[in-house]
């Protein structure tokens, strides 16, 4: 069985007339990030390859992730998990991945998006993406309704 995980970046500065790229995380965000990545420790998942979005807000989080949780696999910056990415075309994409265990940052809509294009059941109720949120899906194959919804981690203010 293949895993992924899903983690939408931490909190990050507001959308205002500069580039949606370059918006840094706050240091609520660096929190947020950090907390997930202790959660996800304490589950003793391990992760085989990590692809983060090319915005600055994604990789701030990976660094963040990576502050906290031991990794020594390929870190790899990945165009196609944007906010306006394609949930089919990546779900193909991850297809083609040799790893059993694969980390995504990335952002909103997506992030839900494709969570949704994979889980074959509906999702819990309680189901969001919040900021620094990871989600895990665990199937054969990543396709359409092909997944089942495992588990969710939402940062705490610890």
């Amino acid at each position: 069985m293949k895993k992924l995980y899903i983690m939408r970046h931490g909190n990050a500065e507001a959308y205002g007339y500069q580039n949606d790229a370059e918006r840094n995380l706050t240091d609520f965000g660096r929190m947020e990030a950090r907390n997930s990545a202790h959660q996800f420790v304490e589950c003793s998942d391990k992760i085989d390859a990590i692809f983060v979005s090319p915005y600055v807000r994604a990789q701030q989080t990976a660094q963040e992730f990576l502050s906290v949780y031991p990794f020594d696999g390929p870190l790899v910056t990945e165009g196609g998990i944007t906010p306006s990415g394609k949930e089919l075309d990546v779900a193909l994409w991850l297809n083609e991945q040799p790893y059993d265990s694969i980390l995504l940052i990335t952002h909103q809509p997506f992030a839900h998006q494709l969570v949704e294009l994979l889980a074959q059941e509906p999702l819990p109720a309680s189901f969001g993406m919040t900021t620094a949120t990871i989600a895990a899906l665990e199937g054969e194959l990543f396709a359409t309704a092909c997944c089942h919804f495992q588990w969710s981690i939402h940062p705490t203010n610890k």
